[in-house]
């Protein structure tokens, strides 16, 4: 199953960045592995938790487009949700090769 999230780089860690960006509509995330530099992302929430419940997570290789640049393959390997509203909190993204996406 394809399943593409466009992502935006943000400058700045930490929670009071994480906060705002939340407030703002966006989670949190990073996109770590495969040989690259860690790159901390955000991402629409609406549309990642409908993206999320629709796939099964564990199984689906994702495509990133990251501030419209080149595509990246990468398989969720942590989802935070808060403790008791259904809202995401932050999602880490780990790369894999090209050739392993297109085993599925």
């Amino acid at each position: 199953m394809e399943a593409k999230i466009i992502l935006e780089t943000r400058t700045g860690a930490g929670k009071g960045v994480a906060r705002k960006l939340r407030r703002a509509g966006r989670v949190p995330g990073v996109i770590y592995g495969g040989g690259g530099d860690n790159v901390l992302v955000s991402m629409e929430a609406f549309e990642t938790v409908n993206l999320l419940q629709a796939v099964p997570v564990e199984e689906t290789v994702f495509e990133l487009s990251v501030d419209g640049g080149e595509v990246q393959h990468a398989r969720v390997r942590e989802v935070q949700m808060h403790p008791y509203r259904p809202e995401l909190i932050h999602v880490d993204f780990q790369r894999v090769p090209p050739d392993a996406a297109g085993d599925e």
